[in-house]
């Protein structure tokens, strides 16, 4: 019993970030920051704040980081990711001593929380994404669980806020490569530790979804702002798969400046502004995130429907827990009905079926490879479309099932 107490005390102990490997790399960083994104940041609202303080921003793109270190400095935080950075190589010999906090992405990590309230305890900062991934169409993440409210609770510290505007545009979850514009990341107290302790959960809860609320799209258009790029559309297909003309699927294309329809020839220029002009046509939705509105709306009509039900041919892959490799598995059905998401097919040449139920899951890991990530019991399940297509759709169907199963038809 005290080998074990001893063994489970040294899973939770929590690295402090290392010096020469968070603070003087960020400060380093900072004028190239300043040079590649025209990063600006605003640290007075923690100027005379002290620790422990836990910090939440909002998930705009795989840049979030490095804005936040920028902003919170010259405080350290063991900064909660994603167990699949875990698994990158480049990452592996760095990432324990830069103080990051391996968690389950979209799922409840009892053991991450244990080492987030660790931290604090020891008087470390934590920075958390409760949105859980980086942002699909520039906005804020469609629901986020009234969990986040008890979790705060449960800290029992400061709340600081760390917000970007523009790093989305930076570097969106379609795009491969960076765009050169403009990036703001402010930070301000968010809930004083009196105030975690005496505010209702619902208050919290609130403060919380109405500070993470954001749209690049709008932001970028109300100053002005280009975005600048070659390849400035390229991708865009990822998510803007639907046709407004048409209403034909994954028949979008895209080349360095235009997104067109295959099947009615449908044609709109992405402008440096973030502006969509129709090019043969009159109309078209003239942001993004209004297109991706459309996609969205398109598939609340689909899961209303009695029998729905959608199933696509996928790959499976499964984490090795020891070594924290993907490893191909097998193929088979990758499917959703209103209750669940599952896969039917082989494990190792074997019959195999697994399952999660909509109910729980607020949203989906959508991965830029056609896939799809499911966590369960530390172990992920990778699942990537045979088709090179789908994970886009299969993400807003799980958003929209999940306020479907659970009463929730309107924007939180």
């Amino acid at each position: 019993m005290k080998a074990k107490k001893e063994k489970n005390a040294k899973e939770l102990r929590v690295r402090k970030p290392s010096f020469f490997l968070y603070w003087l790399p960020a400060v380093l960083l900072r004028p190239i920051a300043y040079i590649l994104w025209r990063s600006r940041v605003d640290r007075s609202g923690l100027k005379k704040v002290k620790g422990p303080i836990l910090a939440i921003g909002n998930h705009c793109s795989m840049m979030d980081i490095i804005f936040a270190v920028h902003a919170l400095l010259p405080k350290r935080f063991n900064i909660v990711t994603s167990k699949d950075l875990f698994t990158w190589k480049s990452l592996k010999p760095f990432i324990t001593r830069f103080g990051a906090i391996p968690k389950n992405q979209c799922a409840i990590d009892i053991t991450a929380i244990k080492m987030m309230k660790k931290a604090l305890e020891s008087n470390n900062n934590v920075l958390i994404y409760p949105e859980g991934r980086t942002s699909v169409d520039g906005k804020e993440l469609f629901y986020i669980a009234p969990s986040i409210a008890k979790f705060i609770k449960m800290m029992d510290v400061t709340v600081a806020l760390v917000k970007s505007n523009g790093a989305y545009l930076t570097k969106p979850r379609w795009f491969h490569g960076f765009r050169k514009g403009k990036v703001v990341t402010t930070t301000s107290v968010l809930l004083t530790q009196e105030e975690v302790r005496t505010m209702p959960q619902a208050e919290i809860y609130k403060r919380v979804i109405d500070a993470l609320q954001f749209n690049d799209h709008i932001w970028q258009r109300e100053n002005k702002i280009k975005f600048r790029s070659k390849n400035l559309a390229k991708g865009l297909e990822y998510i803007l798969y639907k046709c407004p003309k048409c209403s034909k699927e994954y028949q979008m294309e895209t080349d360095n400046r235009h997104l067109m329809c295959t099947a009615c020839g449908y044609k709109v220029e992405y402008t440096e502004h973030g502006l969509l002009k129709p090019v043969n046509d009159s109309f078209t939705f003239d942001r993004v995130d209004l297109w991706y509105d459309y996609c969205r709306k398109s598939c609340l009509e689909e899961v209303s429907k009695e029998n729905f039900y959608i199933s696509k041919k996928a790959d499976f892959w499964m984490q090795n827990l020891q070594t924290h490799i993907f490893e191909y598995k097998g193929s088979g059905e990758f499917y959703m009905d209103k209750e669940h998401i599952g896969y039917t097919g082989t494990l190792d040449g074997n019959p195999f079926e697994y399952r999660q139920p909509l109910k729980q899951l607020p949203t989906l890991i959508t991965k830029n490879k056609e896939g799809i990530d499911l966590v369960e019991n530390d172990v992920i399940y990778r699942f990537l479309f045979a088709e090179k297509k789908w994970s886009t759709k299969y993400g807003l169907l799980c958003e929209e099932l999940f306020a479907y199963n659970n009463g929730l038809r309107e924007r939180k």
